[in-house]
Order: structure tokens, then sequence, then C-alpha cells
């Protein structure tokens, strides 16, 4: 099993107790852990090495690291610092009871109390549960006692219309009949493979439908994606100066992904930029400014604030559709929307 894959079974593993809101506790042997609170390193090690090691590539690593009080009552918290064979390393937290007994992996999830809402259902508040892996929406009680994992729903309003009321297509490049029946909103990162491989799809899906669809580009920058924001940055500037020559700047850099480095991606997209013709005072003026890049978060919050967390993710008239670039999904929504259309 590879770093990657191993750290993937470790984020799952996770997600999955936060989901549930259950901590999966390990029993430790009899042994006592601690002397006077003092961690026995050496045996924790060699639980891991037991419960994990055959989960890892030959000539792995383990190391105990950061110890300390934790804030959850009878544990203390520190992480297992894991070494790859390739000369990678990446730590992988965990809670250790005081008594020696149990032993938990992950981060605890919290709850950030001052960021509740209300739900306009009485005695119930909703937020999230945030952990390393990500969040989950959770509705807690009012009197604090009672966490249940989900959304609330109104089942005396239409859920796609209310995630359509919060998304903006004001000054958003779009591509289509502006009079087409259904709305598709996509929420892409220009240093996403995937999102490439989404760029011919959506072609594909205009040409099938035309005049029956128009599609919106929103930008959602992943934080790991090193140039991918200032791809963001640098294709709305583009689109202040024209739409066509946005549509053209989406291409090229999607068709260059892979040859774009970190070092010299500005000059290659201010390179793009000049030979579609674009203002390059403006241009320059522009990618430079805070505004561009408030119009980045914008969409990214945007985005957020109705589940979206990866990319390419699409929105057929208010219907996000889970899984990426799933056109199956995506036509099965463009057709029922139709079909809602023509029955009305």
């Amino acid at each position: 099993m590879t770093e990657k894959t191993f750290a993937s079974k470790m984020r799952r593993s996770t997600l999955a107790t936060v989901a549930s809101v259950l901590l999966s506790v390990v029993f430790l042997s009899p042994g006592s852990l601690f002397a006077l609170d003092n961690v026995d390193v050496g045996k924790l090690e060699q639980h891991f090495k037991n419960r994990y090691g055959v989960y890892l590539p030959g000539g792995f690593t383990v190391k105990v690291v950061k110890v300390k009080d934790s804030d959850m009552k009878g544990f203390k918290e520190g992480g297992y610092q894991v070494g790859f064979p390739d000369g990678n390393s990446r730590t992988y937290p965990f809670f250790v009871s005081r008594d020696s007994r149990f032993l938990i992996m992950g981060s605890a999830p919290t709850v950030k109390v001052d960021e509740m809402e209300e739900t306009g259902v009485e005695g119930m508040r909703r937020g999230f549960l945030a952990a390393e892996s990500g969040q989950v929406p959770i509705l807690v009680s009012g009197d604090g006692k009672t966490i249940m994992v989900g959304n609330l729903e109104n089942l005396d309003e239409d859920p796609a219309a209310a995630t359509a009321r919060k998304i903006s297509l004001e000054n958003v490049p779009s591509k289509g009949d502006p009079k087409a029946q259904v709305t598709v909103v996509e929420y892409s990162d220009f240093q996403c493979g995937y999102c490439a491989r989404a760029a011919g799809q959506i072609a594909d899906l205009l040409k099938d439908y035309k005049g029956k669809v128009k599609v919106f580009y929103k930008q959602f920058p992943l934080s790991f994606h090193k140039w991918a924001e200032e791809a963001s940055i640098a294709s709305l500037c583009v689109y202040d100066q024209s739409n066509e020559k946005f549509w053209k700047f989406h291409d090229a850099i999607f068709e260059k992904q892979r040859e774009i480095k970190v070092a010299d991606a500005k000059e290659t997209l201010s390179g793009i930029a000049r030979g579609l013709g674009v203002d390059m005072k403006k241009y320059n003026e522009c990618v430079k400014s805070e505004k561009a890049k408030r119009r980045v978060a914008s969409d990214v919050e945007e985005g957020r604030s109705i589940g979206i967390s990866g990319t390419p993710t699409f929105v057929v008239d208010g219907f996000v559709i889970s899984g990426g670039a799933n056109m199956k999904a995506i036509r099965n929504a463009v057709d029922y929307r139709l079909s809602l259309s023509s029955e009305k």
C-alpha cells in the first residue's frame, strides 16, 4: 500500500468516526502505558505496528510525537509520525486515555458554538462538526444534549429552488442560449484533472441540448493546487474584457494544464491572455487587485454554502450533482427539468 492509499484509508476512517458522532476505541494491552501520566512511547509505537503495519510498505518507520494534555477530559493527544520508504512522512493524530486503557485514532471533531445558527424550528440549531477530513452538517437540540448528523429539510419548500437562490449568476462567464430553459452551473478548478476532462463533455452537452441549456462557470480553486487560485483570478480578468475570450482562455489553460508549473504559472497565464488580444495593461492591473481575489473567494464561499467540497461539481437548476463530472446524472437532471417545462 502506498503513502497516498494509506492516507486515504486513514481519512475515510476519521470521517466515518465523525459522521457517526462516535469514537472508535481500541483496547490496549493491560500493561500500564503511564507512569505518573508519562506515556510509554515504545508500547504505543508497537501497537501501531501491530494494528496498521500490514497496510504499510516494507521499511516504514513510526514515531510518537507531540504528546500533550487534551481538551477532551480523560485523554492525552499526540501523533504517529510515519516515515515512508520514498523519504516522505505524515503524522496521524491520536488520543490515549489517562488510565492507559484506550486509544482513539483520528482528530476530535469540534463544534464551533459561535457559528451555530437558528433553523426556524423551535429548539433546534444547525452547524458543523469540523475535523481534519472535512465538515459534517449537524443539528443540535436547544438544551445542547442531543446532536443529530444531517440537514433539516423543509417539506414546504422546493430544495432545488432553495439552492438556486444561493447562487449568483450576475457577472459570471456563461455559454449557451441566454433564454435556455435549464441552467447548469459548474464549480471548477483550473488545476484539476477531472475538470479538464469535463470541459470537453460540457461542450458536447451544449451541442446535444442546443438552445435548451446554458452553462455558467464558477471558480472553486482547491487549496492544495498551488497555481489554481492564480488561474482563477487571471480568468476573471480576461472575462472582464470579453466573455468569448474567457472561454478561449479557459480551454487553453486546460490544454496546457500538465505543462504549467508553479514557478512559471504567472508568465504562462499572461502569455495566453496576450495571445488572445487582451488589453494587457488592464489585465495586469486586475490580477494584482484585491477585488479580483475577493471575487474568487466569493465563488468558493458560495459553493461551500450549498455543500460543495470538491471539483468539478455541477448544479442543474438547483440540483447539486455529486460524483464529479457524472455526465449521465447531469443529463438525467437536464432531461427531468425539461420534462417539467413541457408539462407546464
